[in-house]
C-alpha cells in the first residue's frame, strides 16, 4: 500500500502527539511531595491512577496506543517490529512456568502480535503449527532444547536471538529507512549487552553462538570472539569499530547503558517528525508513548520508595516532544 494512504493516520497521530508529556511535566512529577500527589497530577493527564498499583494502568495505556496504531495500518507488517519482543517474552514465561510448575497467565504481557492466551494454549498443547512461523519454529526448538539440556538460560538465549532477528525481518518488510535503522540499532544494543553480560558471567562460546543475533551493523563472529577474549579486549573491539559510545555507556554501569540505548533509539524515531506520510510517524508515536510510560514507571516507583529527585533525574529518559 502506498505511503499516501497513511495520511489520515499520520494526521491523527500528530493530534495525539500534542497530549504527550513534556520534560516540564516530568519535572513537576519528580518534585511532587508524594506518590499520591504525583498520581493525582497524572489523573489530570488522563492516566486514571489509583493510590495503589499503577502498573496495570500503564500497561493498559500502552496497549491502547498499540491498538490504535495497529488499527490505523493493519497491513503494515513492519510495525510488528515494535511489539514482537513481547511475544517472545511471553514464550519464555510459558516455558519457565512449565518448568517451575506455576500458572503463566499472570506473567504474560501486551501489547503483542499474538494474543497471549493463544500463545499459552498453543505451547501447552505443543501445537506450534497454529502459531506464526517466526515464533512457532522458535517455540519448537526451545522446547526441544529445554527437554534435552534442562538449561533454562540457554533456552532463553535461543528465544532472545530469535526475537532480535524477527525484529530485523519485520522492519525489512517496509522500505522505511527510519524503521529499519531503529531495528538494526535495537539489535546492535541488545547484542552488545548480551556479550558484555556473558563476559561478566563467564559464558561459553556455545552460549554466545546461541545468543548473539545476526546484525548488519556489527560482525557477529568478531563480536563473539571479542567477548570470549575478556572485558579489556571487548572494550577495545567496540572502540576500534566505531562503538565507543556504547563502550562509555557500559563503563558507567548497567542503568546508564540502558538509558543511553533508550535515548539513542528515541533519537532515531524523532526523524519521523519531519515526515508527513508513511508508517514511521505511527511507529514513532508508539515509541514516544512507550518511553513516556517507562519514565512514569521510574518516577512512580521512586515516589513509593521515597527515592530522591536527583536519583530519579539520572534515570529518566529523553522524551519525544
Amino acid at each position: 500500500m502506498k505511503d499516501k494512504n497513511y495520511l489520515f493516520a499520520v494526521a491523527s497521530v500528530r493530534a495525539k502527539e500534542n497530549a504527550l508529556l513534556s520534560k516540564s511535566d516530568l519535572e513537576q512529577l519528580i518534585n511532587a511531595e508524594s506518590y499520591k500527589r504525583a498520581a493525582a497530577m497524572l489523573n489530570e493527564k488522563g492516566y486514571e491512577l489509583s493510590e495503589g498499583d499503577y502498573s496495570a494502568v500503564l500497561d493498559e495505556k500502552l496497549k491502547e496506543v498499540w491498538d490504535f496504531i495497529n488499527s490505523s495500518a493493519e497491513e503494515a507488517t513492519a510495525l510488528g517490529a515494535f511489539v514482537v519482543k513481547n511475544d517472545f517474552q511471553n514464550l519464555k514465561a510459558v516455558l519457565k512456568a512449565e518448568v517451575m510448575g506455576y500458572d503463566a497467565e499472570s506473567y504474560l504481557v501486551e501489547p503483542s502480535m499474538i494474543e497471549p492466551k493463544k500463545l499459552l494454549d498453543s505451547v501447552k498443547n505443543r501445537n506450534f503449527g497454529s502459531l506464526p512461523e517466526h515464533i512457532g519454529e522458535t517455540a519448537d526448538k526451545a522446547t526441544q532444547l529445554l527437554a534435552k539440556t534442562e538449561n533454562a538460560q540457554l533456552c532463553d538465549a535461543l528465544i532472545d536471538r530469535a526475537a532480535l532477528e524477527t525484529i530485523i525481518a519485520l522492519a525489512k518488510t517496509s522500505d522505511d529507512s527510519i524503521i529499519i535503522k531503529y531495528a538494526n540499532e535495537y539489535c546492535l544494543a541488545a547484542n552488545i549487552k548480551i556479550a558484555y553480560r556473558a563476559i561478566k558471567t563467564k559464558k561459553s562460546r556455545v552460549f554466545l553462538n546461541t545468543a548473539i543475533a545476526e546484525n548488519e551493523l556489527i560482525n557477529r563472529e568478531s563480536l563473539i570472539s571479542a567477548a570470549l577474549s575478556g572485558e579489556e579486549e571487548f572494550f577495545s573491539f567496540l572502540s576500534s569499530n566505531g562503538f565507543s559510545d556504547y563502550e562509555e555507556a557500559l563503563s558507567n554501569g548497567s542503568s546508564a547503558f540502558e538509558k543511553y540505548c533508550d535515548d539513542k533509539l528515541l533519537s532515531i524515531v524523532k526523524g519521523a517528525k519531519m515526515t508527513a506520510f508513511g508508517i514511521s510517524p505511527l511507529a514513532a508515536y508508539f515509541v514516544a508513548k512507550e518511553t513516556e510510560i517507562k519514565c512514569l514507571r521510574i518516577i512512580l516507583s521512586a515516589k513509593q520508595s521515597h527515592i530522591s529527585g536527583d536519583i530519579i533525574r539520572e534515570r529518566i529518559r529523553e522524551l519525544y516532544v
